[in-house]
């Protein structure tokens, strides 16, 4: 059935494109009537002035007259035709038509020689027939794109000079008649060529004009089933978001609390299974992102220790707690500071370490950070992660980086695990390719596996560094700083105005709620605040229309400019960019950690709402 469905697509196609070749000829015919009829009326003269002294006058200008009125038909059918719009154009009936003019044509060129012999001057019937072989070979360069017309109309011109010559008998007769018929094979021979190449070249540009625009359909819609898939990601993330805001806010607002130690793990519980749904939001998120060529690689200069101490810190107590040695070896020669995306090569260098803590159970896991010397692209920043685990086969090592797969268990005797929706890989390979490097895996079973991560490496000098921080003491939860200011807080969800309002009310501040833009626009009109919150798809107005809408006011009573920061449920570029052009200041991400929303919160609060040790140290004078 597929097949049959195919073929007759191919066919349907075959006759379409049939069909424009013979209108693009019967077009390209038409077009050049004008040319041939205006030198047809001229050189029709030439056989009347011949034969004037021997024919009666009105029959020449009879004949003269018909041939005139043929040509201007002709030309008055061509006009016709060629303003038609395309889609009008028939072919049948003008082709019909078409040949019709030409056969009338033909035959008053043929009368010539049939009705206006002149016997006893054979020096005039050899220019009549000389003018007629003539007239042949010049249509040959309008006609012979259509042997057909071609055909007609050289029969018409010589068939009654050809009959006149066999009935008037004689050896110079019949060698006419053969020259004649000669003449007319080869015409028929060389018109049947240039037609066949005429429509060849006809048939190749439309083939080309229909696989170009099956293939612009296609791209067309691949863009569309993308642009879908895009729209249709970034839309449940949104919503997925939105709620796992509450989720993960509230729990973080319940670790805060007196809690029992049963309490305290099923908290935790709660925040882990959230954070781990937050990290396949963003995975699917990322692949979408990858599939539409729409993923950005911010680079600018970072530090790769501090880039590599943030994952090893953070997952080697991960790896102790599971039973497994953990050891992090960064060459000496490693450049302080490069150029490249940090987030994204945490990204990367968390999937990694990541899998093989998770994939090994005994043994250990080791990260080297070192350069390496590569001949075509120059010198690489290697990361390198090596573990104990199992292994992988050899005919799975690309299979792994493919989306949503998994290697095989490989060790007999163990159950089949699998961990995961199989995108980390994927999603890593593609992140290390758009930053210029690669991701390759060397693995056998029983001998664990390295996973290779490598970047082009630019250097960038160190700043002078300031003294570094002490870190603080590990502690459950460090204690909140306490605040002044007034804080407005927009959202539509009344979930996250609860979680948002108590993490901010815990630290001091005064929250004063708003559940969409116009209400907020109200609240700004009504009163002063040191702070705006505001959430981006809201109903009524959102948060866009209400930021630009305030930012206008703004100008307009030469107030001075609240600072406006987005929270919002969506993590696409295109809304961040939105956000910088209705006039917010910053920008955060739901779900988020109290502590990114108290950072933002102190970064745009006037200073004197500042706790003293917050607030920036002057310069002396």
């Amino acid at each position: 059935m597929g097949m049959s469905v195919i073929q007759k697509d191919e066919d349907s196609g075959t006759a379409s494109v049939a069909v424009q070749v013979r209108a693009e000829r019967l077009a390209g015919l038409q077009a050049r009537v004008l040319m041939p009829a205006c030198v047809g009326a001229l050189f029709s003269l030439l056989p009347v002035i011949l034969l004037w002294p021997h024919l009666p006058a009105i029959e020449l200008l009879a004949w003269l007259a018909a041939r005139w009125s043929i040509s201007l038909w002709r030309c008055l059918e061509a006009r016709r035709f060629l303003r038609l719009p395309l889609r009008e154009r028939s072919l049948a009936l003008p082709e019909r038509r078409y040949l019709v003019g030409i056969g009338l044509d033909g035959l008053a060129w043929g009368l010539i020689g049939a009705l206006f012999a002149t016997p006893n001057l054979p020096e005039i019937d050899g220019a009549v027939m000389t003018t007629l072989v003539g007239l042949v070979a010049f249509t040959m360069v309008s006609l012979g794109h259509w042997a057909r017309a071609q055909a007609l109309f050289a029969s018409l011109v010589f068939a009654p000079l050809a009959i006149r010559l066999a009935l008037q008998g004689g050896t110079v007769a019949w060698l006419s008649v053969g020259g004649l018929g000669m003449f007319w094979l080869l015409t028929m021979l060389e018109s049947r060529r240039i037609e066949a190449r005429t429509l060849e070249l006809l048939r190749l540009r439309f083939e080309q004009a229909r696989l170009a625009e099956q293939r612009r359909l296609a791209l067309d819609a691949a863009e569309e089933t993308s642009s879908s898939k895009s729209r249709f990601v970034a839309v449940m993330s949104h919503e997925i978001r939105t709620p796992l805001n509450g989720i993960l806010g509230m729990a973080q607002l319940l670790e805060r609390s007196d809690l029992s130690a049963q309490q305290r793990e099923q908290v935790d519980i709660v925040r882990r299974s959230g954070k781990h749904l937050l990290t396949l939001v963003n995975d699917i998120l990322d692949l979408a992102r990858i599939e539409s060529g729409k993923l950005v690689v911010d680079a600018h200069p970072f530090d790769v220790r501090e880039v590599v101490g943030d994952v090893t810190r953070l997952l080697g107590e991960t790896a102790r707690a599971k039973g497994l040695a953990f050891d992090v070896a960064i060459a000496a020669q490693l450049p302080a500071r490069a150029m490249g995306d940090p987030s994204r090569i945490q990204q990367v260098l968390h999937n990694l370490v990541g899998n093989a803590i998770k994939f090994t159970d005994h043994g250990g896991v080791t990260v080297e950070v070192s350069t390496v010397l590569d001949m075509r692209a120059g010198t690489l920043l290697r990361f390198a992660v090596k573990d104990s685990g199992d292994g992988i086969p050899a005919d799975q090592l690309e299979r792994i980086f493919a989306p949503f797969e998994q290697a095989e268990q490989t060790q007999p005797g163990k159950p089949r695990r699998r961990d995961g929706s199989g995108l980390g890989l994927t999603i890593s390979r593609e992140l290390a390719r758009a930053m210029g490097g690669d991701l390759r895996c060397a693995s056998s079973p029983g001998q664990g596996s390295v996973f290779e991560f490598t970047l082009p490496l630019q250097a960038c000098a160190a700043p002078e560094a300031p003294p570094e921080p002490s870190r603080p003491t590990a502690t459950a939860h460090p204690a909140l700083p306490q605040l002044r200011g007034r804080v407005l807080l927009v959202d539509d969800s009344p979930v996250n105005l609860l979680v948002a309002t108590t993490m901010l009310t815990r630290c001091g501040l005064q929250v004063v709620p708003a559940e969409h833009g116009l209400d907020a626009l109200e609240q700004l009109r009504a009163q002063r605040f040191d702070l705006v919150l505001m959430d981006c798809q809201m109903p009524q107005m959102d948060g866009f229309e209400a930021t630009l809408a305030w930012r206008q006011e703004e100008a307009r009573r030469l107030l001075p400019r609240t600072p406006v920061v987005a929270l919002t449920a969506s993590a696409v570029n295109d809304d961040r960019h939105r956000c910088t052009a209705s006039g917010m200041d910053d920008y955060l991400v739901k779900p988020f950690e109290i502590d990114d929303l108290l950072a933002i919160v102190v970064r745009h609060l006037p200073t004197q709402a500042l706790p003293a040790d917050a607030r920036p140290t002057q310069a002396a004078a």
